[in-house]
């Protein structure tokens, strides 16, 4: 039998509520109406700590991809409409195995315990995802040191005698004539070798490429492998269903075929899969989605790829949550190269900060090195972009561009060619601060990109897919569903909301104090607020349609409570004008999707 390369346990609850994460056949707990299952790569840390899972833990993997696979299966079933959904999330760098499932955990409670409107819905499956993320340790100096291949260890060790040598020298006649100069400049020479082998060292201890390789090459692969083995489990199980007198083997593997068919009869109604990606969880996300995704089928050759992932999925939700991918993402043009799978889900949203230090600093001065731009803020990854405050205001809150999806979208008028003619644009709403220089210090993505976008701001690309919820000057209290804790007062969640036009150096100096001294997480806040927590994780579970529905019955009524609620908590959102013609207008998704993929591919 084949080694799965993950493990798998399941989320119950013990007593007084408490979430929890138990081993596959355990009897202790109680299961959620939603189930929830902890799914974790098998692959280690280092390669030397590699090894073959045991049989406890291969027998563990196949009944949890057995109970995944029978809990879809009867939904699609028994539910009236035949609907099922599986729902998956996946961390970021530098996550720690006990962080990842505490939030898991916050997540399954959250949705079981502590959203009716979420819980009303039980045909959905929840899977917190784990890949081989390392801790930031400045303990294992030794171990980065001891790694070092020979030339740069010798580099380093032959710079550290230099330094010595040469403060010697300052201290010696010898240091004032033209050999002692002479000296001193090799000597410098090789302290300076020595310097760049110790931030060898130290790009190591910060472990981002580290974690960048292990998320690409394990955590990527390994989920790819669990969505492949629930496909094949499901389409087992429907021709069991289907199929029920098959003798021989022979007979089961044409029932088998003859189900593949059957699914791809169903195509509006698969199984709907989405993700919720966090910082580097959003590049796993996107590049499984690349790996999925069959660049030879007919729809993916004349660009305009359907949903339909394997036999069984398909994509419906994307979350990212200031994820850790290029901002040049949602830029439609030939250095895209996500925008082919991105364009593929029914939804997608966008979490970002303007205070994201954790993106601003690190991982853009990480990449630095790796990504091929020729400038500074092409390097800026999407979870930096931020909304435009224009007025300093109360109406800089909100669905900051409602008021022009409703006297410049009318029904009648093709998407496309309204987002060409609507005087607001999300190109030219989208900004990133980079340039003292600029205007206001910030470029917005038009500027950033008019040599791709051939000067024309107005014209349809991948970013008019996303619904952008800008979290800078969120205020809320903090919410921790699993102990079933809040703050005393609101504070402001991811920076501190002083609901500036721009942040400036001295902002983002503060923002590193306050994140160094865990009095706000400006990487991860967005599931620490209450309101904030409600809306991402309603959008995933339930999507713009039901976030809608769950707040009035009339569409217009519930997207006006919307932007209030945004308003309140100090929110920016620009909703996707897809969003706004699917959900509020009540147009044709297939028939929407179709005409924004035609608006685009015309302006390539």
């Amino acid at each position: 039998m084949k080694q799965l390369p993950f493990m798998i346990q399941k989320f119950v609850f013990e007593q007084e509520s408490l979430a929890t994460i138990v081993d596959m056949g355990e009897t202790k707990g109680t299961e959620g109406k939603i189930p929830g299952y902890f799914v974790m790569s098998s692959a280690p840390p280092n390669i030397e700590e590699a090894e073959e899972s045991s049989q406890a833990i291969q027998q563990q993997a196949t009944q949890g991809i057995a109970e995944i696979a029978d809990h879809l299966h009867r939904m699609i079933t028994t539910t009236a409409d035949g609907s099922a959904e599986l729902v998956i999330t996946i961390h970021g760098y530098n996550t720690s195995r006990s962080g990842v499932e505490a939030w898991y955990k916050n997540i399954f409670k959250y949705i079981n315990r502590h959203d009716a409107a979420i819980s009303a819905c039980p045909n959905r499956v929840f899977i917190g995802y784990r890949w081989p993320s390392e801790n930031v340790d400045p303990s294992k100096v030794w171990q980065a040191l001891s790694a070092l291949p020979p030339l740069p260890r010798d580099l380093l060790m032959t710079g550290g005698i230099c330094a010595l040598v040469l403060l010697i020298l300052q201290f010696i006649a010898f240091g004032q004539t033209g050999w002692g100069f002479l000296i001193s400049l090799v000597l410098v020479l090789l302290v300076g070798l020595g310097v760049m082998m110790l931030a060898l060292v130290v790009l190591r201890l910060v472990v981002y490429f580290r974690d960048s390789y292990r998320a690409d090459n394990f955590g990527v692969l390994d989920l790819v492998e669990l969505l492949r083995q629930i496909d094949n489990a499901l389409v087992e199980r429907t021709a069991d269903q289907l199929f029920p007198n098959t003798a021989s083997e022979e007979q089961h593997q044409e029932a088998v075929a003859k189900t593949r068919g059957y699914w791809q009869q169903r195509s509006g109604n698969k199984i709907k899969l989405s993700f919720i990606g966090h910082s580097m969880g959003g590049f796993v996300v996107t590049n499984v989605i690349r790996i999925l995704s069959d660049v030879f089928d007919s729809s993916s050759v004349h660009k305009r790829p359907d949903a339909d992932i394997g036999d069984v999925f398909r994509l419906e939700r994307l979350i990212l949550a200031s994820p850790d991918i290029p901002v040049l993402t949602i830029i439609s043009n030939r250095a895209n190269f996500l925008a082919s799978s991105l364009r593929r889900f029914s939804e997608s949203y966008l979490f970002c900060s303007e205070g994201d230090i954790a993106l601003r600093i690190a991982s853009t001065a990480a990449n630095y090195i790796a990504f091929p731009s020729r400038t500074q803020a092409r390097g800026y990854r999407l979870g930096n972009v931020a909304l435009q405050n224009k007025a300093s205001s109360e109406d800089d809150y909100g669905l900051i561009n409602l008021k022009v999806l409703d006297k410049e979208f009318p029904e009648s008028l093709p998407i496309g060619e309204a987002i060409a003619r609507s005087t607001e644009n999300v190109m030219d709403n989208l900004f990133l601060t980079y340039q003292r220089s600029q205007k206001r210090g910030a470029v917005t993505l038009a500027d950033l990109f008019k040599v791709q976008a051939d000067g024309d701001s107005t014209r349809a690309t991948v970013a008019d897919f996303f619904t952008y919820f800008d979290c800078t000057d969120y205020v809320d209290i903090k919410y921790d569903p699993n102990k079933n804790t809040c703050s005393v007062k609101p504070t402001g969640i991811l920076t501190r909301a002083k609901g500036k036009a721009i942040l400036k150096p001295w902002d983002y100096f503060v923002l590193t104090l306050d994140y160094a001294r865990g009095k706000r997480d400006v990487h991860g806040g967005y599931f620490e607020g209450q309101y904030s927590q409600r809306l991402l994780y309603r959008l995933a579970f339930l999507g713009f349609g039901g976030y809608l529905a769950s707040l009035d019955a009339e569409a217009h009524v519930a997207l006006s409570k919307l932007h209030l609620e945004c308003q309140t908590k100090q929110i920016q959102g620009y909703l996707s004008p897809f969003r706004y013609r699917v959900n509020v207008q009540g147009g044709s998704l297939d028939g929407a999707k179709i005409e924004l993929l035609e608006a685009i591919q015309a302006n390539q």
